[in-house]
């Protein structure tokens, strides 16, 4: 009966959400998109890997749609809205990569340049292993093979103890630091949310700014994504409660828009609170528009990951490029009990995003899969 009862609801919230969000282009092909992004959300739920789903798709034309179903909260039975917000998880590591990017191209830091260059003060230092091997690149990429703190056991069980107290990004690379490299700087993709504490602790060194500040300046305020901002502490207006699953079904990791414990320790790696409408955005511009330069320069000189696939990773995001010159970009995130995935199309000059308030939701599946029958309806 729930089911059911939110299916109706979200429906009713997309059929007064069309006369804004989408302007008159051609009312039976955006009609049309609208349906399909609301069946794809309600079906993607209706095994309940999470309790609600939130999907914007942006068109060249600059007209969007918003689709949503389910709850945000399950204890309020608060359904999800387009502006519901969402940690999003490694999405925010291409937000990282256009900051270094646009330094690159600015002349302020050398992507083939050592880390020592701005990291050999830091306390870690003599204990991380390869260190003199590393480049900024490397970290970018996912070739400098620096293990994973968020896979370690010491960080695992210093939460127990730590109570509500965060890390210091130098707390968290120390993790690690002397832990065997997972592979030979530059010669293999190992994929660690330890390399891009890493690039932020170079971005501050570097500016001499905050990594917050760098953020906000470089990326929030220019692009106008009014319903973003850095995760940090565990008050989020808007926020929906996020679950993993347990033994005994889904429990929440968040209530009233307050985290459960602190998660500030994504940090560079991730650490944003948006909606898909602001993702969509920010793809959209890495793909084309303001931001097509530094997007450019992202998607250069990417490291293979997956040949037969055609899948590589630049600066931050994944890029598959076609022979024709055509190319998607595309991230996933997965942290703290929510699920979130963006890509943009450059053939169609279609973006699509979608968050969700739980761990099991499979966001890039699912954002691909819409993606492709999107691309197949024609006005």
């Amino acid at each position: 009966m729930l089911k059911t009862l939110t299916a109706t609801i979200a429906l009713f919230a997309l059929l007064l959400v069309w006369p804004a969000a989408v302007r008159a282009q051609d009312s039976t092909y955006l009609a049309r998109l609208a349906a399909t992004a609301y069946d794809q959300a309600a079906a993607a739920i209706a095994d309940d890997p999470a309790p609600g789903i939130s999907v914007t798709v942006l068109l060249p034309s600059g007209h969007w749609i918003d689709a949503t179903a389910g709850l945000a909260d399950r204890v309020s039975h608060t359904v999800v809205s387009p502006d519901t917000r969402f940690l999003s998880g490694s999405i925010g590591k291409s937000v990282t990569g256009l900051i270094a990017a646009e330094l690159a191209s600015e002349g302020v830091i050398d992507l083939d340049a050592p880390i020592s260059t701005w990291l050999s003060g830091q306390p870690f230092w003599p204990d991380l292993r390869n260190a003199e091997a590393i480049t900024l690149r490397m970290l970018l990429n996912h070739t400098a093979g620096v293990p994973d703190y968020l896979e370690d056991p010491g960080f695992f069980l210093s939460g127990f103890l730590r109570g509500g107290r965060g890390y210091t990004p130098a707390e968290l690379v120390g993790f690690v630091a002397d832990e065997a490299p997972i592979n030979t700087p530059g010669t293999a993709f190992s994929y660690s949310d330890t390399h891009y504490i890493l690039i932020g602790l170079i971005l501050e060194a570097a500016t001499g700014q905050d990594y917050h500040s760098l953020v906000r300046e470089r990326v929030i305020e220019p692009l106008g994504l009014t319903d973003t901002e850095v995760l940090s502490g565990r008050d989020h207006d808007r926020l929906a409660s996020g679950h993993v699953r347990g033994v005994f079904g889904l429990s929440a990791t968040a209530r009233n828009h307050r985290l459960n414990h602190n998660l500030d320790h994504e940090w560079a790696a991730g650490g944003l609170v948006t909606t898909p409408g602001d993702l969509a955005r920010f793809y959209a511009a890495l793909g084309s528009g303001e931001l097509s330069a530094p997007g450019a320069q992202m998607r250069a000189n990417a490291f293979v990951v997956d040949a037969e696939r055609g899948s590589s990773y630049g600066l931050g995001l994944y890029v598959r490029t076609y022979e024709d010159g055509a190319f998607r970009i595309a991230h996933g995130g997965d942290f703290g009990g929510y699920r979130s995935a963006a890509v943009y199309d450059s053939k169609t000059g279609i973006t699509i995003a979608v968050q969700a308030n739980g761990k099991s939701f499979e966001a890039p599946d699912f954002a691909f899969a819409l993606m492709d029958e999107i691309a197949a309806i024609t006005p």
